[in-house]
């Protein structure tokens, strides 16, 4: 029975392994195992994998997943497991019949729902991490969390003990290595006496799936919630010639800015090296660029990064390698 470390300290490669849990850590590592040769089930309470994450933008990861080989079940709880030959069953519920057995045995009725088993020779448990914070004793340095754990922090990193600060996981959402890097870096500017903070509209995320998945900023459902009039580029990598000689074709580079101003808010990428290219979109927003300075930027021919470029003239109504919006 594994967590996310023990996985990637193991010293074989193990014939099967059963995954619960379909998120970024699981798809992640189901991917590397089903390269390697092993035999990976994902089970997911849910009925899509990445959950948080656009549908168009987990489609191409999935159709991926499929090719590999990796067999899903979907709308499946993990509830029970034991130890069997050289390996573990894991047993799960359907969700759909647990739900309807709550609500039976609130009327009095027992009913169990439909129960699954899978076998293999390791298990990874994937389905998220949460600080660890109920063991530090807190309270006795006057330092509060919330209902789930979380030290909560101001934009200088500090708790609320004034000359004590808090980064990292422990601090929240996102839970991302580079947000606590920086967390740090401004906490020890803050202590330092240099008048310092953090700014999280731009804090970009990765997937490292096949392929990648690149986020930062606001999706066009964000965007219409925080009242803006999204304008929405989209750029296919089909259509990039770099893209096309690499082998690695699908996905998309996606932009979302402001429509009356042209400020961008947010971009999703799928694709070939979307983790690095979503750091020239960080970098457009947290410097306040708009759609233009973006279109108008020449980018180097041929390359992958050409699709942002792309994506934000379609948003303009002024490509040529893709059909306007």
């Amino acid at each position: 029975m594994l967590d996310s470390r023990q996985a990637l300290a193991l010293d074989e490669v193990p014939e099967s392994l059963v995954i619960v849990g379909a998120g970024y850590i699981g798809m992640e590592l189901a991917g590397v195992f089903a390269k390697l040769g092993t035999d990976v089930t994902v089970v997911e309470m849910l009925d899509s994998i990445l959950p948080g994450y656009e549908d168009d933008l987990a489609r191409p990861v999935k159709q991926r997943a499929d090719e590999l080989g990796i067999d899903f079940h979907f709308g499946e709880g993990a509830s029970d497991w034991e130890e069997s030959g050289d390996g573990i069953t894991v047993r799960t519920e359907d969700v759909d019949s647990e739900a309807r057995s709550a609500s039976d045995s609130a009327n009095g009725e027992a009913v169990s729902g439909e129960v699954s088993e899978f076998g293999a020779e390791k298990v990874l448990v994937a389905v998220g991490r949460s600080p660890v914070t109920d063991t530090l004793e807190l309270e006795n340095a006057g330092i509060e969390t919330d209902e789930n754990g979380f030290i909560q922090t101001d934009d200088r990193a500090r708790t609320n003990v004034d000359h004590i600060y808090a980064i990292g996981d422990v601090a929240g959402e996102p839970m991302l290595a580079h947000k606590a890097s920086k967390e740090g870096q401004v906490a020890a500017e803050v202590i330092a006496g240099e008048p310092s903070a953090l700014d999280y509209q731009a804090v970009p995320a990765a997937v490292f799936t096949d392929p990648e998945i690149g986020t930062v900023g606001m999706t066009e459902a964000e965007a219409e919630e925080e009242g803006f009039e999204p304008a929405v580029g989209q750029f296919p990598f089909r259509a990039s010639g770099r893209a096309l000689t690499t082998g690695h074709a699908d996905g998309f580079v996606r932009i979302v800015a402001d429509e009356p101003s042209g400020f961008l808010l947010g971009a999703q990428i799928v694709g070939p090296e979307a983790s690095e290219l979503i750091a020239e979109l960080g970098f457009a927003i947290e410097m306040g660029a708009t759609l233009e300075d973006v279109a108008s930027t020449i980018h180097t021919h041929p390359t992958l990064s050409e699709a942002v470029m792309e994506a934000a003239e379609n948003a303009l109504g002024q490509a040529i390698h893709t059909l306007n919006r």
